[in-house]
């Protein structure tokens, strides 16, 4: 089986992905403070003021939680995420959207890689092709080079 060719594109999932990631907890804390203002017995105009003040401070916390973004590279042998390698899965595939995990090969901590065709641009559908072409395998390219041996199953 022929390997996939190289690629690489950078992942950050794009403005929407972004909306989404400020304005969930926005709205939890907007929920929350005007809920609490409500049975405070506080009147309308105080519970709005709340519930904003909280959407704010929510949002503003929220942006030092968003992961940076990421360089995804595939070199036709492994991959990598701003130069660490490991194995690729596809969480979400929801078709000009993917939700990507890159599980290091040296062990440490799992990134979590959002990524949309419009961010992609002309390597969307190479990345899809090396994606699920090689989604889940540990590094078999890796372990071929470093032992000298074929890669399994092929």
């Amino acid at each position: 089986m022929r390997q996939p060719p190289p690629v690489s594109v950078r992942c950050s999932g794009g403005r929407p992905w972004r909306a989404l990631n400020l304005g969930l907890p926005a709205l939890a804390a907007a929920a929350l403070a005007a809920w609490v203002a409500g049975h405070a017995g506080a009147a309308a105009a105080s519970a709005v003021l709340s519930a904003v003040a909280a959407a704010s401070a929510a949002a503003f916390a929220a942006t030092r939680w968003l992961p940076a973004p990421a360089d995804l590279v595939w070199d036709g042998q492994a991959w990598s995420a701003d130069g660490t390698p490991g194995t690729l899965d596809i969480a979400i595939d929801a078709g000009p959207w993917m939700l990507l995990r890159l599980r290091p090969t040296a062990g440490g901590r799992r990134r979590w890689l959002p990524l949309s065709a419009a961010e992609a641009g002309p390597a969307w559908h190479a990345l899809r092709v090396a994606a699920f072409a090689t989604a889940g395998r540990a590094g078999d390219g890796l372990v071929a080079a470093a032992t000298g041996a074929a890669p399994p199953g092929r």
